[in-house]
């Protein structure tokens, strides 16, 4: 019998054996000796459990800490639809639903009609702006793609989809620091399934734009090899990246340093970045779940 099911058997052992005979209390049978003994089992082991569900799998030094119980139920996955659609009017969430399916067609004055209007009825909802912020980047329109990734960012300041990625490239498009229509080519990584094209487009962005760090965190997850991959993280991380790309850039070089055999660091790595007042919450979520992963 192994110990899970003999916890398990515990209590139909007792009921079993509570009308026992005094003589047999005076003197205890072997029977209850082995109750006992079961007991105390079950008993050290959901000690053992709860011991191990409460170590501190992280600190730093302003007192925050991470427990393995901590990050029991953590995914790693954000669902900002789910997220941000608790209270939305019923007549706006149409609107937007209308407009995804007119966008996908390329009608994009259309959708944006919709998005417009949709946005009038509920304009504390990020969705329809940062999909109205979209469309015009689709239609080449940079500015107001700008403004409305901007009103985004307003509305959901811890990070909504790719807003954060978003404004850092376009905000450097308008400035001169990166060329114009460099974020709808940095999207052709995400659009394609070739790996091959994908590795292609990242290296071409790399080498022609080399400031522009996202281009590094997607390099950095198409190349082979452990050294080829930390390079390209490196470079990604002193590119001053967006609070996002940032985030992944830390993360999977965590995942590196913990292959390597550098478990501690990357756990210093992963716990300062979920208590880091930058982080997004995608991060922090995918941070917390490769946390729980390696330890």
């Amino acid at each position: 019998m192994d110990g899970e099911s003999a916890c398990g058997r515990v209590e139909c052992l007792i009921k079993t054996t509570y009308n026992t005979t005094s003589i047999m209390i005076k003197k205890p049978s072997l029977i209850l000796l082995y109750i006992f003994s079961i007991f105390n089992s079950c008993q050290k082991k959901s000690e053992q459990n709860k011991s191990s569900e409460n170590v501190i799998v992280f600190k730093d030094k302003l007192g925050h800490s991470l427990s393995k119980n901590d990050l029991q139920n953590t995914t790693g996955k954000v669902n900002y639809e789910i997220m941000d659609n608790q209270n939305t009017n019923a007549t706006a969430d149409q609107l937007h639903k209308e407009a995804r399916q007119l966008g996908q067609s390329g009608k994009y004055d259309l959708a944006i009609t919709k998005l417009q209007e949709a946005i009038k009825i509920q304009p504390d909802w990020a969705y329809p702006t940062y999909d109205l912020a979209f469309t015009y980047l689709l239609k080449g329109d940079f500015e107001s793609a700008l403004k409305f990734y901007k009103r985004t960012d307003e509305l959901a300041p811890k990070g909504f989809f790719t807003t954060k990625a978003a404004l850092y490239t376009l905000e450097g498009e308008q400035s001169g620091k990166f060329p114009k229509g460099l974020y709808l080519a940095y999207l052709q990584i995400e659009w394609t399934d070739n790996k091959e094209q994908k590795l292609e487009i990242a290296k071409t962005l790399t080498d022609k734009v080399p400031d522009f760090a996202p281009a590094w965190k997607e390099l950095s997850n198409l190349l082979n090899g452990n050294a080829e991959r930390l390079k390209a993280i490196e470079q990604g991380l002193s590119k001053n990246p967006d609070a996002d790309t940032a985030g992944m850039l830390k993360i999977n070089k965590a995942i590196l340093l913990n292959n390597v055999g550098k478990g501690e660091e990357a756990k210093n790595l992963l716990g300062n970045l979920i208590f880091s007042a930058d982080a997004t919450t995608a991060t922090i979520e995918m941070a917390k779940f490769t946390l729980k992963s390696i330890s």
